[in-house]
């Protein structure tokens, strides 16, 4: 009875040393290159470091140079990565360290970027140019107005597309239209209705065109014969020559004038002749102005209202004389005759 007590004590134990040794490998397998890796540390302080973890590979243009030794916080509230580096590799102390990781929420890892300066970071020193980890939440943050963006240009290139769809639409709707217009008019043109349909079927039209035409190259070859009125002024020399004669004489008789030769010319040129007719102009608006004022006879007829009277009056006594001689002359002509009869 005790003998199984104690064997299954010992179970116990073996059991437990067991997980325990377990648990040793795994951490073991997992820290083991940072525990057996060699080199020298350095430090670097980043605002945030979320994802990263200690014993993360630290890369160097992509080949790993060391790994994250441990993370702590520091007094400024900053958080402080001691990196072990291997021996062989140079650091500038103008370095820039960053944390990236493999994809987006992949593992996370230490960059360093090669610097120019001519001194190297001793052992424990501090890298002070450091870029933080990107955060999802800051990428999509970032993301979303561009998201935005994309969403208002397909917005609207989906009205446009919708409005140019309209109006295709109503493109071809009106094709459609001028077509079945264009298709009417050729049958009423095929069946001789209209103005053109009889242009394009009636073969009287076509015969009176082809007559017109006929008539019309006689006429032009009569022309080019020199026959009838307009053949001759085409083709006759002498009326030509007539022509240019009567032209010459023309710029003859404009040169004349031009100089001042012949009664034209003399009106044209003649100065004496222009003051003598403004003189003339001047004599009559002074006559007007004095028949207008009532001087002379003429001036008098026009403005003196008791000569007008005094005409009235005689015109009506001769006209009152002339009526009293026609009813006097029959027993005038009667008394005569009886006269003559004793």
């Amino acid at each position: 009875m005790k003998t199984t007590g104690l064997a299954f004590k010992v179970g116990i134990f073996v059991f437990i040393g067991l997980i325990a040794l377990g648990y040793l490998t795994v951490k073991v397998t997992k820290y083991k290159k940072l525990l057996f890796m060699k080199g020298y540390e350095i430090s670097a302080l980043f605002k945030d470091v979320a994802g990263l973890k200690p014993n993360n590979a630290i890369l160097m243009a992509g080949v790993e140079i060391g790994r994250v030794k441990k993370i702590k916080l520091t007094p400024e509230g900053k958080a402080e990565v001691v990196m072990l580096i291997k021996p062989e590799v140079k650091i500038r102390a103008d370095a820039m360290a960053s944390i990236r990781g493999y994809g987006v929420v992949g593992t996370k890892y230490v960059e360093i970027i090669q610097g120019k300066s001519k001194e190297y970071l001793r052992p424990h020193q501090i890298i002070v140019n450091t870029k933080p980890v990107v955060s999802v939440d800051e990428t999509v943050s970032k993301v979303d107005p561009i998201l935005e963006k994309l969403n208002t240009i397909i917005e609207q290139k989906n009205n446009y597309l919708l409005t140019e769809t309209n109006t295709l639409k109503e493109i071809t709707e009106n094709i459609k239209e001028i077509t079945k217009n264009v298709a009417a008019i050729s049958k009423k043109i095929n069946t001789g209705q209209g103005t053109i349909g009889k242009l394009v079927n009636d073969e009287t039209i076509y015969q009176n065109l082809n007559a017109t035409v006929e008539r019309l190259n006689d006429l032009i070859a009569k022309i080019d014969r020199g026959e009838g009125s307009l053949g001759k002024l085409m083709k006759d020399e002498s009326l030509y020559e007539e022509l240019k004669k009567t032209l010459d004489n023309i710029n003859v008789i404009l040169a004349d004038v031009r100089a001042g030769k012949g009664t034209l010319g003399r009106l044209l040129k003649d100065d004496s002749l222009y003051l003598q007719t403004a003189k003339i102009i001047g004599e009559i608006n002074t006559l007007v102005k004095d028949i207008k004022g009532g001087k002379g006879t003429l001036g008098k007829l026009l403005t003196d209202e008791s000569l007008y009277e005094e005409a009235k009056e005689t015109l009506r006594n001769i006209r009152e004389t002339s009526t009293t001689v026609r009813e006097a002359t029959p027993l005038s002509v009667i008394g005569t005759a009886v006269g003559v009869a004793k």
